[in-house]
Formats: structure tokens, sequence, C-alpha cells
């Protein structure tokens, strides 16, 4: 691609995501989102098909069929940005880089349909529910992989502490962690604070709780392999001289290897079980099944890795060591076929874009959003050749 080509798709690309920041939603009803992209492929001769909640669209004759996934679904939660662009919607907001995503493989579209590929095919994936809604499950039961060979994908923002602003980070194997939570109740009965033998109090049981999952963290999971349990929730009581009848928990348990996930609901569910037999309460407990861990194939990532360096140069590529501890339902395509996931920091601390995914005054840089684009063609090209051989 030509600097001129370079540019425009880098003037689309802020354009879309520009015009898709605006107007955030959230699951997998995503009316406006979808009316947005559905007009702009139609307008440069792509057709839209409604897929799963989502939008597939094809570019290309023959070859392999490869897959470009971006999300588009906001958060619900309030943007306190003052961008002229800021969210028309109170109470929601692209908070996670989703409308980049979304903007960004909109700009490969209007750039394939003047420069279809040639001897591969591409599938365009625009997918609902990203945050939580297994969006990605909604797709795949539709048929939008339907023919594929091989998938890339790419997320923007501050994912990975390895990554200084404006480079992009690949890891082969265990990239992303699995997403399960917990829940339930220690239940007691209640009674005046300055009787509490009168009572059968949940309070020092939920503590015991927390406390008896920082011991199960450190000594039953391979301390060498990355295990979180966090709770990140409780509840109980309405008044300084009261006991009350039964206190409450949420929590989020993350694993990066199958096994473990059952080795934490096992585990938090024991602790449960077994405090709440020590203090004589009755108890509830519940395991909430999340995103299975995100597992990028080597080979495939190997090969993105290499294409990256090409494009952007190996000052701004970086193999990572380290996984992240979030979760991606990207994991899904992976299972299904090869293919690669992987990050680019769009920090820029000289324009003030410093802040974290998810945070109210959440921001890209906007001048490189682009090369999440010019990576993924590249990548995809790649992917069909090899995949083709």
């Amino acid at each position: 691609m030509n600097t001129s080509a370079k540019d425009l798709l880098s003037k689309r690309s802020i354009s879309h995501r520009r015009a898709l920041h605006a107007i955030p939603e959230v699951g997998l009803e995503l009316p406006k989102t979808l009316a947005y992209i559905e007009g702009v492929l139609n307008s440069c001769g792509i057709k839209a098909v409604q897929c799963g909640g989502g939008i597939i669209a094809d570019v290309g004759d023959t070859g392999p069929l490869v897959a470009m996934r971006a999300d588009m679904d906001a958060l619900p939660m309030a943007e306190l940005g003052t961008e002229p662009y800021r969210s028309q919607h109170p109470g929601f907001m692209h908070a996670c880089g989703h409308d980049a995503h979304a903007g960004v493989l909109l700009a490969c579209a209007e750039a394939y349909a003047e420069s279809p590929p040639l001897g591969f095919r591409v599938r365009l994936l625009f997918q609902p529910g990203e945050e939580g809604h297994f969006g990605a499950n909604k797709m795949i039961d539709a048929g939008c992989l339907d023919g594929v060979v091989a998938i890339v994908g790419g997320h923007v923002g501050d994912l990975s502490s390895e990554l200084e602003p404006g480079q992009a980070g690949f890891m082969a194997g265990s990239m992303m962690a699995s997403t399960d939570g917990f829940g339930g109740r220690f239940i007691g009965s209640g009674g005046h604070g300055a009787a509490p033998h009168q009572a059968r109090d949940p309070i020092p049981a939920l503590a015991q709780f927390v406390d008896a999952l920082q011991a199960f963290r450190n000594r039953v999971p391979d301390q060498r392999k990355p295990f979180v349990v966090s709770v990140c929730q409780i509840s109980a009581g309405s008044a300084s001289n009261v006991i009350p009848g039964e206190a409450l928990f949420k929590g989020t348990a993350r694993t990066l290897e199958p096994n473990h996930r059952e080795l934490a609901r096992a585990g938090i569910e024991r602790a449960c079980k077994g405090i709440a037999l020590v203090h004589g309460l009755e108890y509830e407990f519940e395991w909430f099944s999340g995103y299975t861990p995100l597992i990028n194939d080597p080979v495939s990532t190997s090969l993105a890795m290499a294409k990256a360096r090409d494009i952007l140069g190996a000052e701004h590529v970086k193999e990572m060591t380290v996984p992240s501890m979030g979760g991606e339902d990207f994991s899904y395509y992976l299972q299904k076929i090869p293919g690669c996931f992987w990050f680019l920091n769009t920090q820029a601390p000289e324009l003030g874009v410093t802040h974290p995914n998810h945070h109210p005054h959440f921001n890209v840089d906007e001048r490189i959003i682009s090369r999440l684009g010019l990576v993924n063609m590249a990548v995809a090209e790649a992917l069909a050749i090899q995949c083709g051989q």
C-alpha cells in the first residue's frame, strides 16, 4: 500500500471511529451502530449480511477465505471527556476502543472495495456483545466462520505493561485469561450487636472466606503459572448495632489453562462450604462460567509478528512474555480455526492520552489506529497464502 493509500486509510479510520464513538450501544442489540456500518458497506458496493446480531461482509472472488474481526459494543458508563465527538448517549461510552476496531475495519472495507484482494478472500466480521455477552459464540452459531480458514484481530488501548506507546505486541499460546465469576452468601440468623451469642453471625464467616481465598491462591495452584482470585463485592448489614442474617459476596477467577478453571471453582466452593460448616451457617454458592482463555496459534502468531515488523518497523513490534489476565471472546474463534490476536498500545502521553481501558476519560491516539488495519490486512493475506499451500 503506497503512502497516499495509507493516508487515506488513516483519515477514513478516524472519521468512522469518531462517528461510532458518538453513538455507543451496549450488549447484543446495536441498531444505530449496525445501521452506520451497513450504510458504509453499501455505499462502497460491499454486501452486508446480518449474522448473529452482527454483520459479515465478504470481499474478493477466489482463493482461501480469511476473517478480520472487529467488535462494536460499548460499556454502560458515563463519558467524562469533552471531545466534540463524545458520546451522545448518556450513561454509555466507548471506553474500551471497540469504536476504533470497527472504524478501522470499515476503512479496510473501503480500501478493499477500491483494490480487491488478489488470490484470496476476506470476511469482514463486525461482532456485538464482546463485553461479557458472548457475542462471538452468537456469530459462530450463526455461521460466521463457515468456509473461513484463519482469523486475525487486534485490540487498542493500554493492555500490557510490556508495550510502549505505538508498539504492537504479539504472544503465542495463552495470551489472555478466562473470565469466570462466582458469588453466594453465608446465611445465619440476625440479632442484637450486643448479644452475638444469641445470633449466628455471617460476617466473621465472610471475613474468613476472603482470607481463605488468598491462602488457596498462594498454596494450591502452581505458583509458576498465573492464577487470579479476587473477591470484588461484599454486602452485609444495615445498622451498626444489628447482626445481619446474611452476608453476600461476588468475585472473579482468572486462569490461563483449562484445568485451572475447574481447580478454581472446586477450591472456592470448598472454602465456602467448609467455613459455613465451621460457623454453623447455611450457604449458597454459584459459579458463572465466563470466556475461555485466549490461546493464539503459534504458527499464525509468528507469521503475524513478522508482517507487523515489515509494516511498522522492528522497533514498533514486541514479542510479549507476560499474558494479560483480562479476557476476550475472540478465544472462541481460535478454538475453531487458527489465527492470531494482538495488542496495539494507543496511548500518547504528549497528547494527554494516558487513561487505561474502561476509564471514563479513555481515549486513543488516532494518529496510529490505522496501524491496526495495515497489519491485519497484511496478516490476512499471509494467512491465506499459508493455508492455501
